[in-house]
């Protein structure tokens, strides 16, 4: 089922895969070289919501074959959704420690850990090097910002960028987003390399109220990773894909309240170096208008416009959210 496009420069792929082979085979296929920094989706263990541990261990092991991998990801809600914080102010010492707990307890029961030390794969947690100050000069990614773009307007943002992970900027920045047509994927996936509890609290302060500030927080922060780095996007729905399409009744609640459904065995993996473009083409292929989603939109002004032909490719193709693959 293999799916190439090229317009104006920019590659879109749209594959299914039902094996590890097959995966193998569609990551040959797209232009990635190393070192690899991979960030996955994370923001909570709801079923069919975060990035799916086999998708990430076949993923991972892939490219430690090929070279120097590392991991990296921020504490999120599945940390702390469960803590009795307001989510507003500074975390105490004790909290913290039962965050990092929570952190350790989730790679092991998701088998990540022990596939970390079995291919010596580092997980960076951006959380952690920013509390212990292992980043990089906040002028110099000033500079590097305000060379491509407008200043971003949260100045704090300049420092929340790792060494670790500047040190590999030569390389590739795979932005491995889950397949989640109301969250809209990999540019809204870059918001996780705010770090959570750092400062004055928790990172949901940049949504504002009713979200008010989120998309442009969006977008700030994607304006320093597309700076800085290499970033290209892969979305996976393999083996499950959330959204909110269907019947009267969603089986599945999510512990941040909303109700939706989840769609199995699709096989479906995209990848694109351009990924507003990419979540651009996946919303218009679920039958989802990417010029109502207000990051995107942004996302488009700021960095590139997709074309029309891309929409109308789109739309060609078979709608992955067909009710008869909703469970």
């Amino acid at each position: 089922m293999r799916n190439n496009f090229e317009i104006e420069g920019k590659i879109i792929i749209a594959d299914k895969v039902s094996n590890k082979n097959e995966f193998n085979t569609f990551l040959s296929g797209i232009n990635i070289k190393p070192p690899f920094i991979v960030k996955p989706n994370w923001i909570s263990e709801d079923y069919g919501h975060y990035t799916d541990p086999k998708i990430l261990k076949w993923l991972l092991q892939f490219l430690s074959s090929h070279g120097q991998v590392v991991l990296t990801e921020s504490y999120s809600a599945r940390n702390s959704i469960n803590l009795p914080v307001t989510g507003y102010k500074k975390l105490i010492e004790q909290d913290m420690k039962k965050i990092r707990e929570s952190e350790k307890d989730f790679l092991i029961r998701t088998g990540i850990h022990s596939l970390l030390q079995e291919l010596e794969i580092e997980y960076v947690n951006i959380t952690e090097e920013v509390l212990e100050q292992r980043i990089i000069d906040p002028d110099l990614v000033r500079r590097e910002v305000t060379a491509l773009y407008e200043p971003i307007f949260r100045t704090e943002f300049y420092s929340y960028v790792p060494e670790k992970l500047y040190k590999l900027r030569k390389g590739t920045f795979i932005n491995l987003a889950k397949f989640k047509i109301f969250f809209s994927m990999c540019v809204k996936n870059i918001f996780g390399m705010i770090p959570e509890y750092v400062g004055n609290g928790s990172r949901y302060r940049y949504h504002g109220k009713d979200d008010k500030y989120l998309a442009d927080n969006i977008i700030d922060i994607n304006k320093i990773y597309r700076s800085l780095f290499n970033v290209v996007g892969i979305v996976e729905g393999i083996n499950t894909l959330t959204c909110d399409r269907g019947g009267v009744s969603k089986p599945y609640k999510a512990k941040f309240g909303y109700e939706y459904y989840v769609s199995e065995n699709n096989g479906l993996i995209y990848y694109g170096n351009e990924t507003h473009w990419l979540d651009a083409f996946i919303h218009q292929q679920s039958g989802k208008n990417p010029n109502q989603t207000e990051h995107l939109t942004k996302a488009a002004d700021v960095f590139g416009k997709w074309p029309t032909k891309l929409l109308e490719v789109a739309k060609q193709m078979n709608d992955p959210l067909s009710v008869d693959n909703l469970s």
